[in-house]
């Protein structure tokens, strides 16, 4: 039994052509319940989860045997990043041995891809072991309500693994960055910049001087950035402002590291230069870094081996991006990311799937799962 890629490509232009928007909710509800009727129809447990119906679409636990104990988690999700309407704007297509589309590397075709070789592999008699999969409906706004699900899911599994794309250059992802995010709101005092300035405090001035002091905390050397990427406050050019806001964004490689700056953020707020400032702070760490593990390198090699077999040369890089395996590794489960199919351009109107390699990458994951579930790692 192998993979039939008319079929693939027939789904994946269904799933696509779907908008599954994070705020999409009936198209996010949409894949997750398509994706949950296939295990269904193997007989598979489906659990759907759904924390604030109207506000998060849902996401669904699969699994086929012992839901205490897996030998692998599989991660998928089901929500993009594109607004309601996006899909009929620019729908899936295929040019030039590459798929397009919203969505299609991130990552529908992942999940297709882990669907694809888990119904081989039951269908066959072939998986032996135990297999659990999250399909999640809020992974592209950082798990608000299914971090939590995927840490206590993750600690019954001996490995952990995302169909997150395989970077442009075709390699696999062992180590990626961790993720702090805040947004920190100023409240000054207005008044006509003018005529009374004396009784204005102005939330902007403040805004900027913390700023600069978080990009104090970056460190290139040590792999922390700090990017206060949204900013915004003021009515008027002649009214001092009385509000102020600012999103920012930092990655770490290291998980100390994200503890000691969210501890610094928090010190940072209240002590504002004019003590008349008043400071609010949202956030904290909303992935810790994936890092690589012994037994995560040896998972690798393996998944190197296999890749070999199909005729694939299967590297392993860094990323500076975000992964749902980050959950897991925090708690030392040997975890990988990065197994889907190659794309690239993830979160814009030039997104791609690479079809040249994808058959023998749907190859390589299906005998991964077969090899981990026969123990053979």
């Amino acid at each position: 039994m192998d993979f039939n890629l008319e079929t693939y490509e027939d789904e994946l232009r269904f799933l696509v052509n779907i908008d599954s928007g994070s705020r999409c909710l009936e198209g996010v509800d949409q894949v997750t319940t398509w994706f949950g009727k296939r295990f269904e129809a193997l007989g598979w447990s489906v659990e759907y989860i759904e924390p604030l119906p109207g506000e998060f679409g849902k996401s669904a636990f699969v699994h086929n045997g012992n839901p205490e104990a897996f030998d692998i988690l599989i991660l998928c999700h089901t929500d993009t990043v594109f607004p309601d309407g996006t899909a009929a704007a620019r729908p899936f297509s295929k040019t030039d041995e590459r798929y397009t589309g919203p969505g299609v590397a991130d990552m529908k075709a992942g999940c297709l891809m882990a669907l694809h070789s888990l119904e081989q592999l039951h269908q066959s008699g072939k998986l032996k072991g135990s297999v659990g999969i999250f399909f999640n409906g809020e992974h592209e706004l950082s798990c608000p309500n299914t971090r939590s699900f995927i840490e206590e899911q993750s600690q019954k599994a001996k490995f952990v693994v995302t169909t997150e794309p395989a970077r442009a250059d075709g390699s696999c992802v062992i180590q990626r960055k961790g993720i702090l995010r805040y947004t920190l709101t100023f409240h000054g005092r207005g008044a006509h910049s003018g005529v009374d300035p004396e009784n204005g405090i102005c939330a902007v001035t403040q805004m900027a001087k913390t700023i600069l002091a978080l990009k104090a905390f970056e460190n290139p050397d040590k792999g922390i950035n700090v990017n206060p990427g949204l900013v915004k406050g003021g009515v008027s050019i002649n009214a001092i402002p009385s509000l102020a806001e600012c999103k920012v964004d930092i990655r770490v490689t290291d998980l100390e590291d994200a503890y000691q700056i969210d501890v610094a953020v928090r010190k940072l707020i209240l002590r504002p230069d004019d003590p008349r400032i008043c400071i609010e702070l949202l956030g904290g760490i909303t992935r810790p870094p994936l890092i690589p593990n012994k037994r995560s390198e040896e998972l690798a090699d393996k998944i190197k081996q296999i890749g070999s077999s199909h005729g694939l040369a299967i590297t392993w890089s860094f990323s500076g991006g975000g992964s749902d395996a980050s959950f897991a590794s925090a708690f030392c489960i040997p975890s990988l990311c990065g197994l889907g199919p190659v794309g690239g351009n993830y979160h814009t109107s030039r997104e791609y799937l690479e079809t040249v390699d994808l058959i023998p990458r749907m190859r390589t994951f299906r005998d991964t799962i077969e090899m981990v579930c026969n123990s053979q790692i």
